[in-house]
C-alpha cells in the first residue's frame, strides 16, 4: 500500500525538511507505488532536486513544461520550481534522487561565490529544469558521477556526504560550461503566465475545503474565466476544477490513513458538500471506496 506522502503548507511549499542545518541535503530511493496518489502531486521547495530514473520511465512536468524521462536518464529541477512526476511506464517506476539547499555548493550563503554562481540560475525565471542525456558524453560523466554519489550514500561509505557535494558541484559547473547562456538574465514571456496559475495554485491550495469556483480562482489572479481555463490546460493539462478535485481527494487520502475521522466528516473538511459524491470521485480515482482504502492502509 502506498505511504509516502508529500506535505505542503497552503501555498504548496513541501514541508519536509531535507537533511539538516549542518548538512542541507537528503537522499531518497523511491518508487511510484509507493506515494500514496500513484505520483509525485505538484509541489515546491526552495531546494534543487536532481532525480535519477533507475527503473522505468517517469514525466517530469514544470509549468509550461513536460518532460519524459527514460532509465538512466536524470534532471535538475530548480528551486522554486512546481513540479510534479508521474509514472508513465510499463514497469513500477523507480527514481533516486537528491534534495539539497543550494549554499551546499558554495558553503555560506551570499559568499561571492554564491553571488557569482547560485544566484543568477536560480533566479532564472526561464530555467525551471534541465535534462541529462547519456546519450551526451559529458552528459554521462556527469550521471555515472552521480550514480556513484546515490551508491555511496546507500553503503554509507567512508565520506559519502564528500562525495555527493563533489558530485552536485560538478553537475553545476558542468551545466555553466556547457549552457552559459542559463546563466544569463532572461526575461521571460511566460513570468507573468506563471505568477498568474502560481497565484491560483496557492489559492487553491490553501482554500480547497471551502465552496470553490473558477469564477473565484480566476479572480485571485485578476484574470477572466476563460484566461483561467486556458492557462491550466497549458501549463498543467487540466481544467482548473480537475486540479481542485485532485487537491481534495489527494487531502482526503491522507486524512483517510492518519486519522479516524469519519468518511463523511473527511468529506466535509475537504470540501465534498455531498458524502455520495465524495464516494463517486474517491472511488474513480483510487479504484476502491474511502472506507476499503482506510483498512488496506491499515
Amino acid at each position: 500500500m502506498q505511504n509516502y506522502h508529500i506535505e505542503t503548507d497552503a501555498q504548496g511549499r513541501e514541508l519536509v525538511q531535507h537533511g539538516d542545518d549542518h548538512y542541507p541535503c537528503a537522499f531518497y530511493d523511491e518508487r511510484f507505488s509507493q506515494f500514496m496518489t500513484g505520483e509525485v502531486p505538484w509541489h515546491w521547495h526552495d531546494e534543487l532536486e536532481l532525480v535519477l530514473v533507475a527503473e522505468g520511465r517517469t514525466q517530469v512536468e514544470t509549468l509550461e513544461q513536460t518532460i519524459v524521462l527514460e532509465q538512466g536518464e536524470m534532471i535538475l529541477v530548480n528551486s522554486g520550481a512546481l513540479h510534479r512526476l508521474t509514472d508513465v511506464g510499463a514497469c513500477d517506476c523507480r527514481i533516486l534522487n537528491v534534495v539539497f539547499a543550494p549554499k551546499l555548493l558554495t558553503g555560506e550563503r551570499f559568499n561571492r561565490l554564491y553571488h557569482d554562481y547560485i544566484v543568477p540560475l536560480i533566479s532564472n525565471p526561464a530555467f525551471r529544469a534541465y535534462r541529462f542525456s547519456p546519450q551526451i558524453p559529458w552528459q554521462r560523466t556527469l550521471i555515472d558521477t552521480v550514480a556513484l554519489a546515490f551508491g555511496a550514500w546507500q553503503t554509507r561509505a567512508f565520506a559519502y556526504e564528500l562525495l555527493m557535494s563533489s558530485a552536485l558541484a560538478q553537475c553545476w559547473q558542468q551545466l555553466g560550461q556547457h549552457e552559459p547562456q542559463l546563466w544569463a538574465s532572461q526575461p521571460s514571456a511566460a513570468s507573468t503566465r506563471e505568477k498568474r496559475l502560481s497565484a491560483m495554485v496557492k489559492f487553491i491550495e490553501s482554500h480547497f475545503s471551502e465552496s470553490l469556483s473558477v469564477a473565484g480562482i480566476a479572480r485571485h489572479a485578476n484574470i477572466s474565466e476563460s484566461e483561467c481555463f486556458r492557462l491550466f490546460k497549458a501549463a498543467l493539462s487540466c481544467t482548473p476544477n480537475r486540479y481542485l478535485l485532485d487537491v481534495r481527494l489527494r487531502h482526503a487520502a491522507h486524512l483517510l490513513q492518519t486519522t479516524r475521522i469519519a468518511v463523511t466528516e473527511i468529506a466535509h473538511q475537504c470540501g465534498f458538500n455531498c458524502p455520495a459524491y465524495f464516494t463517486k470521485q474517491f472511488r474513480q480515482r483510487f479504484a476502491q471506496t474511502p472506507s476499503r482504502y482506510r483498512v488496506q492502509s491499515g
